[in-house]
């Protein structure tokens, strides 16, 4: 069984330590910082230093009560029970890693105290956390956490402490316990005094000042977040509020009010966007009822307009019939939409094709291509 230093000294780094066993796979140590997968929380990494030869740690596994270091070289016939080894782990990653589980801790905790809504499924790497709780929640909730825990992370400066007790122990304090618990043997819980109890097994900061601010860079359907914390919530931050000072300068107004003057902007070009689609559709309506041409009882209309081609195509179903609407788009792309069987729209693409050059394909109701050539008119090109 491996002594597990990363529960005692987390903020240590390096150790010496005795080899028990010695695997295809990896080696196993008496006493180890390297923090195994588990949890929802990726393994440490490092190296193993024994007189000299070093061997790279990319990660670690648990399996039942012993702790693997995989190595990425064979090491069965450099390395024997007994020997003794000086391991490192890779700190800048380790503090990245514990940083971004205490965040999420903190996050679910705020989730389930306000909410009472439970976290399903948390993964943690280095600076960055995907979290899933088990229902939704609004923005302006979403908002009311965020900044419950900035303030918590930045302003305020709590305390993580940890004990491991037996299973036996901790009935009394089983309703206060965020989610599961053991069935049986010890259990080592994490307390952030006044916000959260939990059983977990992962590394953590002594203190939340030292989590910083993080940058929430995906929210869908009010229950999947996705956040960054420490150097990468840092550098996305300054990165942003740059952007913002920029955009401000360029729109003579102060980086503060960018949000309200975005917001703005938007609702105006939606009002556009409302308007442009009325024209659209009026347009299509002229050209359904009044053809550029009628060439063996085919009624042929073109437009140039660039129409969302969803919107042409839901419109083309009132057109009258032995119909064909030629759509001609920038860069020589042409759609064509046919309801007769006189004209078939894939026949017709086809002749010009065959004229013009180009790629493209379709059916008798709907084709489209990119011409190589462009036609001076497409109309009298299309020999019905």
């Amino acid at each position: 069984m491996t002594e597990k230093l990363y529960w005692k000294t987390p903020y240590e780094t390096s150790f010496k330590a005795k080899v028990i066993g010695v695997k295809r796979e990896g080696i196993i140590l008496d006493r180890t910082l390297f923090y195994p997968q588990g949890g929802g929380q990726v393994s440490d990494k490092g190296m193993l230093d024994k007189e000299g030869l070093i061997l790279k740690v990319e990660t670690v596994s648990k399996e039942e009560n012993e702790i693997i270091h995989h190595i990425s070289s064979n090491v069965e016939n450099k390395i024997k029970i007994g020997d003794l080894i000086t391991g490192e782990i890779d700190w800048n990653y380790r503090y990245g890693v514990m940083r971004a589980h205490s965040s999420q801790h903190i996050i679910s905790a705020l989730i389930k105290n306000k909410f009472d809504i439970d976290t399903t499924h948390a993964t943690i790497s280095f600076e960055d956390v995907s979290l899933q709780i088990a229902h939704s929640i609004s923005d302006d909730q979403f908002i009311e956490v965020l900044k419950e825990f900035n303030r918590i992370c930045t302003i305020e400066n709590h305390e993580f402490q940890t004990k491991v007790v037996h299973r036996d122990e901790i009935d009394n304090e089983e309703k206060q316990i965020r989610g599961k618990i053991p069935e049986q043997g010890k259990v080592r819980l994490v307390e952030l005094k006044n916000y959260d109890l939990i059983c977990c097994g992962g590394t953590h900061v002594k203190n939340t000042s030292e989590i910083g601010p993080i940058f929430v860079y995906e929210f869908n359907k009010g229950t999947n977040f996705k956040f960054i914390v420490g150097s990468k919530a840092l550098n996305q931050l300054t990165t942003d509020n740059y952007r913002i000072l920029n955009y401000g300068r360029n729109l003579n107004l102060p980086a503060i009010d960018i949000v309200e003057n975005f917001q703005k902007q938007l609702d105006k070009k939606l009002v556009v966007q409302q308007n442009y689609e009325i024209l659209a559709n009026t347009v299509l309506q002229l050209v359904s009822q009044n053809p550029k041409k009628i060439l063996n009882d085919v009624k042929i209309g073109c437009i140039r307009m660039d129409f969302d081609y969803k919107n042409i195509q839901k419109s083309f179903k009132d057109f009258p019939k032995d119909y064909l609407l030629l759509i001609l788009e920038e860069n020589n792309k042409i759609r064509i939409l046919s309801n007769t069987e006189k004209a078939r729209a894939n026949e017709v693409l086809q002749k010009l094709l065959k004229k013009f050059g180009g790629k493209g394909g379709g059916s008798p109701f709907s084709a489209q291509a990119t011409l190589r050539d462009e036609p001076k008119d497409v109309i009298l090109e299309l020999g019905l």
